[in-house]
């Protein structure tokens, strides 16, 4: 009896092993395609001007509500504004450049793992059990 429950025990190990795998494959694949929209949608120009446009706008309502009378503003720069927006036109496509290039490398690694886990999969499947056999 003791032999049973021993040869038994590697089974169970390799069962939820594989169903481990077969829940973490969908959620790969859906990361994997999430990561791609992001990519596309940061890659048209279109979609990173508008939020270049809010941020701006958010910033230039800030200054006015702590600054109403533009005291501080004057003091750091009578073109603080200009610049500020100048600046941020310049640093806006170097953080979308490089948010792009983290979620491609983000995008390579989630491949790697999907089909590792394949491969672990049907390595499983064929060379766990046929083995026993």
């Amino acid at each position: 009896m003791s032999k049973d429950s021993q040869s038994d025990h590697p089974q169970l190990y390799e069962d939820a092993l594989r169903n481990f795998i077969l829940l973490t494959l969908p959620w790969l694949s859906l990361q994997r395609h999430i990561l791609e929209i992001m990519i596309k949608g940061m890659k048209g120009a279109g979609h990173v001007k508008p939020i270049e446009n809010f941020a701006l706008s958010e910033l230039q309502a800030l200054s006015m509500i702590l600054d109403r009378s533009r005291t501080l503003r004057n003091l750091i720069d009578p073109d603080f504004e200009k610049r500020l927006q100048d600046t941020f036109k310049d640093v806006v496509p170097k953080f979308t450049s490089a948010s792009i290039q983290s979620l491609e490398t983000q995008e390579i690694i989630m491949a790697r793992m999907f089909d590792a886990l394949k491969e672990l999969r049907k390595g499983d499947k064929t060379g766990g059990r046929a083995g026993r056999k």
